[in-house]
Order: structure tokens, then sequence, then C-alpha cells
């Protein structure tokens, strides 16, 4: 049987405003203006004062991404995560605390973590000998996603430190993007710390996972539970209606990217990973009007350029995550979409 996507795709995804608490005056200590960073972004300071609002999910990135530029520290979205508590989770804080083991705590995080954040995914998933907390934002018109990434992750290594202590660290963290900042930076937060993955992802003991939570509370944590359960099928239904094409092209094109970095991006892996038949995903695909090989070159073609011109990625690097097995036969396909080679658009870029 296929498993479900726990994304329900939707026009213009939302996350909750806590998830930004504080990051006026983060942005301020470094001596930087802030309301400048928060007018780039598109966004009205009266509406991070509340935590209970939501924001949409593309200005919350380029948040971050406009505030690492403008600061100077490309370490930013971590080192503004690392802090997180319970609140900033708002409810599912609430839940995760109130968890009678690790375990139910991570599971519960991760069943719910879409009230907090949409068209994203976190998964939790048990191993032999270790356990993931995986996360995505799984919408490809999103570009600035490198931020976010490492806040969100440093966001969960913050969470988990709440209840196992300070000194707890993940056994590795795994990124998507390529190496940023400083190593020294990486490892104090992250551990053992691995780039240009197909996900973002930490690895936990599974020792941890039966330790009793330290505020476990069984009432609260059936009450949180069934208030949570309640608004998550409202906001599923209301998904539904605030879905469209583009939402849901995005979400495939998410897919596909990443499944070119593990070397097979088939239909049927892909279909797969949507938790849908080969031919299930096909009629999706008329619904919408794309033939899948189309998709997957657009995908292609727009990951490209937009590797190319990131100088944290060799072109060996770029040609292997999208499915190619030498740069020559990559620097060729470039070279035919964008009537340039990789190379002379990246000199270009430098002589800028």
């Amino acid at each position: 049987m296929p498993r479900q996507s726990a994304v329900h795709p939707v026009r213009e995804p939302l996350i909750l405003a806590a998830a930004a608490s504080g990051v006026e005056r983060a942005i301020a200590a470094t001596g930087t203006n802030s309301h400048r960073i928060l007018e780039l972004s598109d966004i009205d300071p009266a509406r991070i004062a509340d935590p209970t609002l939501r924001l949409e999910l593309m200005d919350y990135c380029r948040l971050f991404d406009f505030a690492a530029r403008g600061t100077g520290d490309d370490f930013f979205g971590a080192r503004f995560g690392q802090w997180f508590t319970p609140e900033h989770f708002s409810a599912v804080g609430q839940l995760v605390v109130s968890a009678p083991t690790v375990r139910d705590a991570l599971s519960a995080l991760a069943q719910n973590y879409h009230w907090i954040q949409e068209n994203s995914n976190l998964q939790f998933t048990v191993h032999r000998g270790f356990a993931t907390l995986e996360y995505q934002i799984c919408d490809a018109r999103i570009l600035h996603k490198h931020q976010d990434a490492e806040l969100t992750i440093a966001a969960l290594c913050g969470l988990i430190r709440h209840f196992l202590g300070p000194a707890w660290q993940p056994l590795e963290t795994h990124f998507e993007h390529g190496h940023g900042g400083l190593r020294r930076d990486y490892h104090k937060v992250f551990g053992d710390t691995v780039f240009d993955q197909a996900t973002n992802r930490i690895l936990i003991d599974s020792r941890y996972l039966d330790l009793p939570m330290p505020q476990q509370d069984a009432r609260v944590f059936a009450g949180v539970h069934a208030l949570l359960s309640r608004q998550l099928a409202v906001r599923d239904g209301e998904a539904g209606l605030r879905s469209d094409r583009d939402s849901q092209l995005g979400l495939l094109a998410h897919v596909i990217e990443s499944h070119c970095k593990t070397g097979d991006s088939s239909i049927g892996a892909v279909a797969r990973r949507m938790g849908l038949t080969v031919h299930g995903l096909r009629q999706n695909l008329r619904e919408c009007g794309v033939a899948y090989d189309e998709l997957v070159l657009s995908v292609r073609q727009t990951a490209a350029m937009r590797y190319v011109k990131n100088p944290a990625y060799d072109l060996t690097t770029i040609a292997l995550m999208l499915g190619y097995s030498e740069l020559s036969a990559f620097s060729r396909a470039f070279k035919r979409w964008h009537g340039q080679s990789p190379g002379a658009l990246r000199r270009q870029g430098s002589d800028r």
C-alpha cells in the first residue's frame, strides 16, 4: 500500500507567527536595521508580535534570507533557531513536553507539524539503532530554503535539548544544501554535519526513545492532542479549497528535484514518494495539463540555473545532484537550455 503524503499543498502556505518571535531583537543585536529587513520581506511587524497569527511561508523564508545577508552572518538562521523553546511551537510544544516518552513526543511533533507550517513535511522514523527527524519545505516555488532549513533543524535540536539536557547532540545532521558558515558553528549546534543530502534530518540515538519525559502529563497530552486533531481536520478541509494547479505542481516539482539527488527520478519512484500509484500520478498530471517528462525537464532547468548561480556548489556536484553521471553531459544540456555553458555563466557572474 503506497504511503500517503502528509503534505496538503495550498496556494499560499502559512506558518505560525510564533516561529518568528524575537527575530527583530536578534537582527537589531547585530547593529542591523530590523525594520528595513522586515520591510524587504513584506512582513508587518505587528503580525510577528502576535504569536497566534500566521505569516506567509514564502515571506518568512525570505525574511531569514535577507537577515543573513543584511547581518553578514550566513549562520543567522541556525543561531536564531537554537534558542527555540516549546513556546515557539505553540500548542504543538505543549503536546510534546506533556508526552509520556521521548518516542511519543517526537511522533506527536511530526504528526502535528503541519498545524505550524503548511506545504512542509516533518517525518519521524525509527530505524535499527537510531531514529530520524526529516524536514523539508515541499514547495518548489519557495527558493529561499537554506536559512529556514538550518533554523528549523536547530529549533528541533533546541526542543529536544529542552527535555534531554543542554549537552545532547544528534548522532549526525544532514542538510540538502551546500556548506555555508564556519564548520565550528555547525559542530557546536548540530554535531557531525553532512551536506548535499536528499533531505534535512537529524539522527537520534534510539536509546533515548523510551526515556520518560520530565514533564509528562497524560491529561494535558490527551486534551491538546484532541484539540489539534479537531483543528487539523478543519484545516485539511480548507486546504482542498486553497489548493490549485500551481501548488500541486509545486509539491510535485519539489519531490522530483529531491529524487534527482538520489539518482532515481522515475515516475514510479516519485509516485511512491507521494503515496500514489503511477496511474494516479499520471491522472493528476493530465488534470494539470502537464506530461511527466516535460515537468522533469523543467525542474532540471530551473534547479540547474539556481545551483550554478550559487558558488557553494562545484559544477561536478551540481551535475550529480541533477541526475547526470558526468559533468560534460550536464554542461551540454545546460548550454542547450540557457544558451551558454555553466562555467561561462558562473564566470560572467564573478566578473560583475
